[in-house]
C-alpha cells in the first residue's frame, strides 16, 4: 500500500501567526521571495453577530514535507514549529481518514501519497 502524508490545520488553533512560513523558510533555505508555504486570511466576516477571521496554511509543490526531518524520523519544520499546534502532519492513511471525520474545522494544506515502484 502506498504511503500517504497529509498535513492539517485546525483552522480553530491556527492565529496566523506566520510562524511556519519562517520556520520553512529557515529550514529549507528558501529564497527571498519564494514561499513553499503562505498564510492566507480569511475574512472578517460576521457570524452571530461577531467578527470573525481564519487563517489558512497553503502548501506550494516546493514543499517536500522535509523529507530530510522525515528521514530523522522528525516532523516536518513548520508542524514542530506552530506555538499552537495547529498543524498537524499525518503519517498514514488511517490517520488521515480520522482527522477528516472528527468533527473539528480541519483542512487539508498538503497531501501526498507515494506510490512504489512496480518492477
Amino acid at each position: 500500500m502506498a504511503e500517504l502524508y497529509g498535513i492539517f490545520v485546525d483552522l480553530d488553533l491556527c492565529t496566523g501567526c506566520h510562524a511556519c512560513e519562517i520556520a520553512c523558510k529557515q529550514e529549507n533555505n528558501v529564497p527571498v521571495g519564494t514561499q513553499w508555504i503562505k498564510i492566507i486570511p480569511i475574512g472578517p466576516e460576521e457570524l452571530d453577530r461577531k467578527l470573525c477571521m481564519d487563517f489558512m496554511p497553503v502548501m506550494t509543490d516546493g514543499c517536500t514535507f522535509c523529507e530530510h526531518r522525515l528521514n530523522q524520523n522528525l516532523e516536518p519544520r513548520c508542524v514542530d514549529n506552530c506555538p499552537t499546534q495547529a498543524l498537524y502532519f499525518y503519517k498514514n492513511p488511517a490517520e488521515v481518514l480520522s482527522a477528516l471525520q472528527d468533527g473539528r474545522r480541519h483542512q487539508v494544506c498538503k497531501l501526498k501519497a507515494e506510490v512504489p515502484a512496480f518492477g
